[in-house]
């Protein structure tokens, strides 16, 4: 079976992880694996990836584009085409005609507008969320999964020390782009002193707004913006909670990573977290009052809090794992063919 993995974008964030993890971790269940996507990605891609680059960042109608992509495909007439995310997905969907293959494509965080993805054969979601309400023959849902790591977890000094926290006080992880779908400034807003240290993992344009509200609201030394760090799990050994105060999700890496860590999560009702976590961890989107009511009751009962999510940190060790993700999406380009 050859097949072919595409993604539009040539940014860094869980899309372009799931682009690269799953392209290469493809080899070990297919017999080629052909990916497609900017240059910027080459060097991340193993040896016997077949790695074409194309820069589909542009205009999805743009013409040179399409053309080169179809010229492409027709070259490499693949069993199966993947596009990863609306962009990807809607460019394949208006070529579709033109290029052989099965048409898959992978819906990563909720949208309003599906449409795209109702020229693919199958259309996998990263969570029931995202999906929710879609109609199309055949919807499929495949959670993210994350490779074992063989890093050393942080200890809570290690973490204390790099930070500049004060280890007497709890410490609540929250990690992502500082972009306004990830609702930081809600979170900021939410937190009070006595909570505790509140360390933000991530980098983006609103790090200037972001870095003033913690002056405005008097948080300076409790909430710490940490920038972008590439080793987050290994942080989460040494934290209390993880939090998302985020509008929109798919379903993110970092609640996976939480979960196989161990680490007890409370988040807002967004895809993802909403269908996995218990009701009392779920807070309704940008509800600043409700939010910090739910940081308090949480944060008071740590050892409940974690006896509570204890049953779904096992479910995610068998679940939310990078082996599982490849086997049952092979499984379902095995079930296209099989299928004609």
């Amino acid at each position: 079976m050859k097949v072919c993995q595409i993604m539009a974008g040539d940014e860094e964030g869980g899309l372009e992880k799931h682009f690269v993890e799953m392209s290469n971790g493809l080899l070990d269940y297919v017999d080629q694996v052909v990916v497609i996507g900017h240059e910027k990605y080459r060097q991340r891609f193993l040896p016997r990836v077949h790695f074409i680059s194309l820069d589909l960042s542009c205009s999805r109608r743009n013409l040179f584009m399409l053309f080169h992509l179809i010229k492409i495909l027709r070259q490499e007439a693949p069993d199966v085409i993947h596009a990863q995310a609306n962009k990807a997905v809607d460019i394949l969907n208006s070529i579709r005609k033109f290029v052989p293959g099965f048409k898959v494509g992978t819906v990563h965080g909720k949208k309003k507008n599906l449409a795209m993805y109702t020229g693919m054969h199958t259309v996998i979601g990263v969570s029931k969320g995202a999906v929710f309400g879609f109609k199309h023959p055949d919807v499929r849902v495949v959670y993210n999964g994350i490779p074992s790591s063989s890093d050393n977890a942080y200890s809570r000094k290690t973490l204390v020390e790099r930070f500049s926290l004060n280890p007497a006080l709890h410490i609540t992880l929250s990690v992502g782009r500082l972009v306004h779908v990830k609702a930081f400034d809600n979170l900021i807003n939410a937190w009070q002193p006595e909570f505790g240290h509140l360390l933000i993992v991530g980098d983006g344009s609103e790090k200037i707004k972001l870095e003033r509200l913690i002056q405005q609201r008097g948080l300076t030394g409790l909430v710490v913006l940490g920038g972008f760090c590439t080793d987050v799990r290994q942080m989460m050994s040494a934290a209390d909670l993880l939090v998302f105060s985020s509008h929109r999700e798919g379903f993110s890496y970092v609640l996976a990573e939480a979960l196989l860590s161990r680490l007890p999560v409370l988040s807002t009702r967004v895809p993802g977290a909403e269908e996995l976590l218990p009701e009392h961890f779920l807070v309704k989107v940008n509800d600043i009052d409700e939010l910090s009511q739910s940081l308090r009751r949480v944060l008071a009962n740590l050892p409940e809090t974690v006896r509570l999510q204890s049953y779904l940190f096992d479910w995610a060790s068998q679940t939310l794992t990078l082996q599982n993700m490849l086997s049952a999406t092979a499984a379902i380009y095995r079930d296209l063919l099989e299928r004609g």
